[in-house]
């Protein structure tokens, strides 16, 4: 099913508007921070799946409603704490599988990064082909202080951007970026001021929709056929990792520690 003009609600935490081929999508949890269920994900999904056979669209806006966050991710150490390993593993593997289908998709997808961006809402904005931020935005991947590590992407498409030892440096330090620093780096193409944030975007985004649809969705086929080799090899091997980590005692005292508000003492088991 095509997605309709207009704009809509799924009630499953996305809301969804369209302007002939031009679509956005925001995440609109705004009382946990943007984060992403797995109602939000399946509605990805859904949208997603969708897209593919949509010739008439041509580029797509994710972001997150309000100016607070973009989205805080998956998880957290007190949803973790309320799930069963199985559960955790479930999820980042789902997770894995509508970004990877995200980032597939052949219109050009950009990720409006309107707020604070942390764990898995980063590794969803880089599942897009483009990415800009607000100047109030920083990002981080706190997953290492929790004995973890990003298992939704990251560790496979961060280096392709930034390069294996500053993707090393962020996922292994947890460390705060700023979005000068997202900008210096590659993360993001552009950093626009907060109150006209959107409009920026819109209007790079006006201006893909406005081109020849065989030329970007061409080029984008191209690129991506170009950086595809090893892809699938590093994300199973982090899916395997992601896995057997979870049953891993440092897991255990990472998610202690935090609980318990004190520095963890992990042994490498």
């Amino acid at each position: 099913m095509l997605i309709p003009q207009g704009k809509s609600s799924f009630n499953e935490g996305i809301e969804i508007s369209r302007v002939g081929g031009l679509i956005q999508i925001m995440i609109a949890r705004e009382d946990d921070m943007n984060r992403m269920n797995l109602q939000v994900l399946h509605r990805f999904l859904e949208i997603a799946n969708s897209l593919k056979e949509d010739s008439t669209a041509n580029v797509c806006i994710i972001t997150g409603k309000g100016h607070n966050s973009f989205s805080f991710g998956l998880l957290n150490p007190a949803l973790r704490a309320s799930m069963s390993k199985d559960e955790v593993v479930q999820l980042v593997r789902f997770a894995n599988e509508v970004f990877n289908t995200i980032e597939s998709l052949p219109q050009i997808i950009i990720a409006a990064i309107n707020g604070k961006v942390i764990a898995g809402g980063f590794e969803l904005a880089l599942a897009c082909d483009i990415r800009y931020a607000a100047d109030h935005v920083n990002m981080s991947m706190p997953e290492a202080a929790w004995g973890g590590f990003p298992g939704a992407g990251a560790p496979v498409r961060l280096p392709m951007i930034v390069g294996a030892a500053r993707a090393l440096e962020l996922i292994c330090t947890g460390k705060e970026v700023s979005a000068i620093d997202m900008e210096r780096w590659g993360i993001v193409q552009a950093i626009y001021p907060q109150n006209d944030f959107m409009n920026q975007v819109l209007s790079v985004a006006h201006k893909i929709n406005s081109s020849g649809p065989l030329a970007t969705k061409g080029a984008k086929r191209i690129i991506r056929q170009r950086l595809i080799q090893g892809f699938h090899e590093a994300s199973e091997l982090s899916k395997a990792l992601r896995h057997s980590l979870e049953w891993s005692e440092d897991v255990a005292e990472g998610m202690k520690a935090h609980s318990q508000n004190r520095v963890p003492q992990f042994k490498g088991n």
